[in-house]
Order: structure tokens, then C-alpha cells, then sequence
């Protein structure tokens, strides 16, 4: 292409100012660089879309633990409970919830508040009659009759005679027959912590071993920094107030994000460095001078300039983006060394030579752009993050590889003593027909290999979760309950009454669904005012009916026979005759139970969401599997969101991969327009893909989020190479394009087995998978192609 050979002459008599632009243009990256905003958490390569799983994994956020810390404290052993140690748990949970402080913990709950421990009961036995269903009265007259009222009033007057009798004799003449029993039942829909009891004013589990803390926090749990130092402040305070006979944990999301990023921060500094190592080893092993400084300067300076290109365009740049700086400096330097081997071959002057290869070169470039371009319609901020990040990076190379670096080279033309690689030649190993049909049989054994290839979208596998993490969770599951893994089904309405009316019905339809499960709803305590309306009427057509006035009848003999005054039920007997006040939602949190209310009541968007805890389990996804059960309700399942993650990434897959095919396949039509030239141009691609699904299928592997990014790589990749061969096989020039193509397929597989090295599984996935795919690569465009291309020539 003339154009570039333009500029070189165009610049040969200003190199200077092109110095100066490009010395100008990296100091400014590295400025940008320095105040870049860097996300180390794995959100980024989470949904964000509109699509199913981008919703459910907004609305997973919203879990009541989700953005809470939990703290266990727990006796060591497993003996019998001492009571030294009870007590010393206790005291200790005291002094660490006094030192939780502003400005790392802005509120700390470890029991129930004074308001519900004083005021609450007498409130619920008020709101009874607002509560009661027709199964309740039901139950009623099976349990009142003559039998049930004595041995309630018995159980009534025991507590009169005890100590405490004194205190409860109020409550007695409001509720002689101990109708709070139900009311309780009612209220127990809102624990959301099951093995939990009350001791000392604590929270603690049912063996009394262990002690729980809930912890706020304004640090924002993707901050990792934040993160940090937040479980520095809270291992100081353990220090300064936990004795060594008790153990103490902490689950939060912090915990995840503080230890992928520093995973990710300590896999930058050794994917980066060994990429480096890897390249300068390569250059100076092939290259043996001094140019190969600048061809290995240069991916420095494209990885600069992408850095640059995705900070202006995202807010916050994922630092999973800046570990795939390992791998674009594998590819940015393939264009570099096309150019730095054919000025070095001597075969004609530095114009003609940067003419001759830039054709092949910018196409080359450009198909992989288009492979990468797909990436920009994906639900992942993080892989748009990676697209632009590629494509900017890819343009700055071949910028960099055809404008910059002839002058840096010198562009004399001249051979300097090195002797160009070439493809062995006559029988022996490398003969074509051996070349072919071991090409071949490889292929047919991938693709039956590769059908056994899965989609696996569990978020657990694409981070890194610390031993002592995991045993913490376990523990906590164990003795507390599982609620940090209860699905989540939410009533929505336009106004708060009508999520109460689809809350109420979504209740009754899992009541009778699955009898069996432990469900956490407002639906008993807060039902909706024209449910509450026909509680009251039901209420009072069963107290003045034939069976309400046969237990009241019964109430009063059973009494006298006891000693009771005329008196002493008339607070009961008044109450039956009154209208109580309608239960409103906020009464809740005059009760002290306000935390809970924050938790089960969101209002945002100009609705309103209620929020129904289940256990997640086949049964309850399936009854919402065709459509929900009840008009309004939609559940969020982390078991239903991870397989709508792994539909998600097969779908994508084909997608992308379809997509990224049709763009490279256009692209090379619109290059060659021979079907032998297109054919022998793809086929490192196919080589690569059949390769790497069918290993990954051998070897048991699922594909992730994060091969699917892999598998686009080899795409763009696989097709760089194609196009250098077949220009070279068919446009019968050689600027050391074999010595080319097989060292920067070195470099490249250098970029990726440095992700090999990564600890963290989202970089390492990238890495075998990539891997896999270019290894086959590079020997089908060094040996298939020419081998086929020369067989149909002859």
C-alpha cells in the first residue's frame, strides 16, 4: 500500500517530531494511567444487560446478608458447655460489638431491640384479630374444647403462682387461653436467622456455643483498598477483645473481594513480568540484536495506549482487563515482527518492503478487530472492556509496526547474517501427504472429542475463595442456617397495598406447594387491608357463632372452678367485642422491627417489592420453571441464576462465535475472492477451535464466561496467521514471513502461557484455553497450508 510508504518518506526527513508525538503521547497514558479508577472484584464480567441472569443477578444483591458482615464467635471444643465459657462468650461479644465503631462499622445488631423485648407481645396479641385465616379458627375449635380451655387456664394459673407472676398477670387477663401461641406462629414467618435463640439479650445458637454479630458498613464491597482495610481495623479489634479460648470469623462479600483482588493484583505482577521475560528471551534466542529491543518495547507502548482507551471510555477499568495486557502483548508484537523481518530479509529497499506488507498486515488486523468487535454487544461490562481494550490496542500496533518503527530500525534494507527460517523441504517428516493426513485424523478425533465440551455458569468457579473462607461459611450454615442461600421470590405492586395483596397470594400458593418449607414472608404478620377486613369479620362471626360462645362458656366454668375472680377474663371478653385497629406495615417498626422491615420491604422505582425468603432447592425453581404461580411475584434463585449463567454463556458462545466467523470469513472473501486462497486462510482457525474443544472435552473442562473471550482470541489470532501465508504462498514475495509467523507464534503462546501462571481462575482459563487453541494454530499455517496450497498449485 502506498500510503505507508508515503509516510516513511514523509517522516525519514522528520523523525524527530514523530519521537517527540510518540515520547508525548506515552507520558500522557502514564499520567491517565496514574489516576485511572481500577475494579479488582469479578463484577465486571457479571451481567448488566437486560437480560434474565443481568436482572436476577441485580436483584441477588439485594439478599438481606448479602451487604451485611457476619461475625461468629464460638467456644472452642467439643465438650459440654462450660459456664465460665458462656460467660465469657457473652462478655466477649459485648466488648467486640462496643469497639465496632464508625467510620468502618456504622451499626451493629446482636439481639433484639429493648421496644420489641418490652412492648411487642402485647401489640401481636392486639393484632390477632387482623391475622387469622379460617384454618386458624379451624384449628381453634378443634383445640378448645372442654379438655384444651382447662389445661390452658391450668397453664395459666401455674404462671400466676410463680415468681414471675407479678409480670404476666396483665397478659394473662388479655389472653387467658393463650391465643399468643398463634399469634407467635405468625410471627415466627419473619426469623430470618433459623438456629437462633435468645440469651443475655444475644443472639445465640441453639448449643449455646456461639454468639452472632450483624454488621453494617459504609465500605462499599467492591472497593478492595476500602475492603482492606476494613478487615485489618476488624483483626485489630478481635486482638484487643476476644480472649484465645474463643474463635472468632467474618463472612462478608468483602472478604471475596479483598481476595481476588489481591489475587489478581499479585497475577498482574506475574503474568506481566513473565510475558516480558518470555518476549525478551525470544528476541534475543531469534533475534540477536539490537532492533529486537524496539520490537519488544513496542507492545509497552500499545498496552499504554489501550489502558488509555478504556479508561476514557468505562468509569472503572477492570483489572481482569489489565490481565489481559499479558496476552494483547503477544498479539501487538506479531505485527512488529512482520515489519522487523522483512527490512532485516535485504530483499528491497525499506518504501517498497513497508508497501509490500502492509496489505497483508492491516487486513490481518483488521479481521482480528472484527473478531474482537463482537465483544462490544455483550450483557459483561467486562468483556466490552476487553473489546475495546483489544481493538484499541490492535490499532495502535499496527500503527506503531508500520509508521514508528521502520525509523527506529533504520529501514536500510540490508542483510545483517541472519539466516531466514524456511519450512523443511523434501520426504521425511514434513512430507505433504504425512503433513495432511496426520492434520486430518487430529481434526476428526478433536470434533468427536469436543462433543463432549460443556457451559458451566457457577460464579464460585470464576473466583478465588480463600480455605478458611469456605470453612466460615460452612460453619455459619451449620449452626446459624443457611441464610445466605435462600432464593429470593418478590411480590411487586405499584403501591404497597397491592404487593401486599400479590404477597399474600404468593405465600398461600408456597404454602401449599411445598407444605414442608421453612418460608420468611410478611404475608402472616402484614396481610393486606381487605384481607385483614375479612380476619376481622371471620374473627367475630367465630367468637359470637355456636362454638365461640361454647369455649367462652367453658372459659368461665373451668375459671370459677379455679379460683379466677368474676373479673379477671372481662380484658379478654372486651376485646372480643372491639374493633381493633388495622395492622399497617410501619407498626412493624414501632415494634422494634425495623431491620427486619428494611429487609423484606424495597421501594425503588415507583414500586414496591416485598421480599419471600425459600429454601432453593429443584422443587421451588421448578413450580416457577413455565411461568410464576402468581401474577406479580418473580423469583431469584442462585441455583436457577446459575443455570440461566451457563444458558447464557452457551448462548453467547454461539453468538459471538458465529458472529466473529462471519465477520473473519467477509473479511478474507473480500481480500482473496478465491476459494482456495479463503479456504487456506481459515483454516488455522479451524485448526485452533477443533484443537482446544477438543482437548478441553478430553480433559473434562467446561466452558466459562471467560472461554468464550478464549475462543475469540483464536479466532483473530488463527486468521493473522492464515493471511500471512497465504500472501507470501501466492503473492510470491518472502520477507522472512515463516521466521515471522513462527515467532510471533512463540510470543504469543509466551502472552498466554503467562496466564497459566495465574492463580486466580478467570486469567488462568484464559490461559489453557488460548493456549490450547494457538498451539494448533501456528503449525497449520507453518505446515497444513503450505501443504495444501502447494499440493493444489502443482
Amino acid at each position: 500500500m502506498r500510503l505507508f510508504g508515503t509516510l516513511y518518506l514523509f517522516f525519514a526527513r522528520r523523525r524527530g517530531r514523530l519521537y517527540a508525538a510518540v515520547f508525548a503521547l506515552m507520558a500522557f497514558c502514564l499520567v491517565a494511567f496514574s489516576s485511572m479508577e481500577m475494579d479488582k472484584s469479578i463484577e465486571a464480567m457479571l451481567p448488566d444487560g437486560v437480560s434474565g441472569a443481568a436482572s436476577d443477578f441485580r436483584m441477588l444483591q439485594k439478599t438481606p446478608f448479602a451487604r451485611k458482615l457476619l461475625v461468629n464467635l464460638r467456644v472452642s471444643g467439643h465438650g459440654q458447655l462450660k459456664e465460665s465459657d458462656r460467660q465469657a462468650l457473652l462478655e466477649a461479644a459485648q466488648r467486640l460489638e462496643g469497639l465496632m465503631l464508625p467510620p468502618f462499622f456504622s451499626r451493629v445488631v446482636s439481639g433484639p431491640g429493648e421496644q420489641l423485648k418490652a412492648g411487642f407481645l402485647p401489640w401481636l396479641i392486639e393484632a390477632l384479630p387482623n391475622l387469622v385465616t379460617e384454618q386458624d379458627l379451624d384449628r381453634l375449635s378443634r383445640e378448645l374444647n372442654a379438655d384444651g380451655v382447662t389445661r390452658r387456664l391450668q397453664d395459666s394459673y401455674t404462671q400466676l403462682l410463680s415468681p414471675q407472676g407479678w409480670a404476666v398477670k396483665g397478659m394473662i387477663q388479655r389472653d387467658p387461653l393463650a391465643l399468643r401461641e398463634l399469634a407467635l406462629e405468625k410471627f415466627a414467618a419473619l426469623n430470618m436467622i433459623p438456629g437462633m435463640r435468645i440469651e443475655g439479650d444475644r443472639f445465640v445458637s441453639a448449643d449455646g456455643k456461639n454468639a452472632l454479630l450483624i454488621a453494617e458498613t459504609a465500605v462499599d464491597m467492591a472497593d478492595s483498598e476500602a475492603g482492606r482495610a476494613l478487615l485489618d481495623h476488624f483483626e485489630m479489634l478481635v486482638a484487643q477483645s476476644v480472649p484465645a479460648q474463643l474463635e472468632v470469623s467474618l463472612v462478608s462479600a468483602h472478604r471475596y473481594t479483598v481476595a481476588n483482588a489481591e489475587a489478581i493484583q499479585e497475577d498482574l505482577v506475574l503474568t506481566l513480568g513473565a510475558t516480558a521475560l518470555a518476549l525478551a528471551l525470544i528476541f534475543l534466542f531469534f533475534l540477536r540484536s539490537l532492533g529486537a529491543v524496539a520490537v519488544f518495547v513496542l507492545p509497552l507502548a500499545v498496552l499504554s495506549v489501550a489502558t488509555l482507551a478504556v479508561a476514557l471510555c468505562f468509569e472503572r477499568v477492570s483489572a481482569i482487563t489489565l490481565g489481559f495486557g499479558a496476552v494483547l502483548m503477544g498479539i501487538s508484537v506479531d505485527f512488529a515482527l512482520h515489519v522487523y523481518f522483512a527490512l532485516r530479509s535485504g530483499s528491497a529497499q525499506a518504501q517498497r518492503v513497508i508497501e509490500d506488507i502492509a496489505r497483508p498486515l492491516l487486513l490481518g488486523g483488521l479481521t482480528t478487530i472484527g473478531a474482537f468487535s463482537v465483544l462490544l454487544f455483550s450483557d459483561l461490562p467486562g468483556q466490552r472492556q476487553l473489546a475495546v481494550f483489544s481493538i484499541a490496542g490492535i490499532l495502535a500496533a499496527l500503527l506503531f509496526s508500520l509508521v514508528l518503527l521502520p525509523h527506529i530500525l533504520g529501514g536500510s534494507g540490508k542483510a545483517r547474517g541472519q539466516k531466514a527460517f524456511s519450512l523443511p523441504k523434501g520426504k521425511g517428516p514434513w512430507h505433504r501427504p504425512v503433513v495432511l493426513v496426520c492434520w486430518a485424523a487430529l481434526m476428526v478425533l478433536c470434533s468427536l472429542q469436543g462433543m463432549n465440551l460443556g457451559f458451566n455458569g457457577d460464579l464460585r468457579a470464576l473466583s478465588i475463595t480463600p480455605a478458611d473462607l469456605q470453612d466460615a461459611e460452612e460453619h455459619l450454615k451449620q449452626t446459624w442456617g443457611n441464610m445466605r442461600g435462600s432464593a429470593m421470590i418478590f411480590a411487586e405492586g405499584e403501591t404497597l397495598q397491592e404487593a401486599l395483596e400479590v404477597n399474600e397470594a404468593l405465600f398461600g400458593a408456597l404454602s401449599r406447594a411445598l407444605p414442608e418449607a421453612k418460608l420468611v414472608s410478611l404475608a402472616p404478620l402484614v396481610p393486606s387491608l381487605r384481607a385483614q377486613q375479612q380476619s376481622r369479620e371471620l374473627w367475630q362471626r367465630f367468637w359470637h357463632g355456636a362454638q365461640g360462645q361454647k369455649i367462652l362458656q367453658e372459659m368461665d366454668v373451668q375459671g370459677r372452678t379455679m379460683g379466677f375472680s368474676q373479673t379477671a377474663f372481662t380484658p379478654f371478653l372486651d376485646s372480643l367485642r372491639a374493633e381493633p385497629l388495622a395492622v399497617q406495615i410501619e407498626d412493624l417498626r414501632g415494634q422494634g422491627l425495623g431491620e427486619i422491615l428494611d429487609a423484606l420491604v424495597l421501594q425503588e422505582e415507583g414500586k414496591v417489592r416485598l421480599l419471600t425468603l425459600a429454601p432453593d432447592g429443584p422443587e421451588l425453581v421448578g413450580l416457577f420453571e413455565n411461568a410464576s404461580p402468581v401474577e406479580g411475584a418473580h423469583l431469584v434463585s442462585q441455583s436457577r441464576f446459575r443455570q440461566q449463567l451457563s444458558s447464557a454463556v452457551g448462548a453467547d458462545f454461539t453468538r459471538f462465535i458465529v458472529s466473529a466467523l462471519l465477520v473473519v470469513a467477509l473479511l478474507v472473501t473480500l481480500l482473496f475472492r478465491q476459494p482456495k486462497k479463503i479456504l487456506c486462510a481459515l483454516l488455522p482457525v479451524v485448526s485452533g477451535l477443533l484443537f482446544m474443544f477438543g482437548v478441553m472435552g478430553w480433559w473434562g473442562l467446561e466452558f466459562n464466561l471467560f472461554n468464550v473471550v478464549a475462543t475469540i482470541l483464536i479466532i483473530g489470532l488463527g486468521v493473522d496467521y492464515g493471511i500471512f501465508m497465504v500472501c507470501k504462498l501466492s503473492e510470491g514475495y518472502d520477507h522472512d514471513t515463516d521466521r515471522a509467523i513462527l515467532v510471533s507464534g512463540l510470543t504469543t503462546i509466551a502472552g498466554f502461557g503467562a496466564l497459566v501462571l495465574a492463580g486466580h481462575p478467570a486469567l488462568h482459563s484464559i490461559g489453557v484455553t488460548v493456549l490450547l487453541g494457538i498451539s494448533a494454530a501456528i503449525p497449520a499455517a507453518l505446515f497444513v497450508i503450505p501443504a495444501i496450497y502447494l499440493r493444489g498449485s502443482r
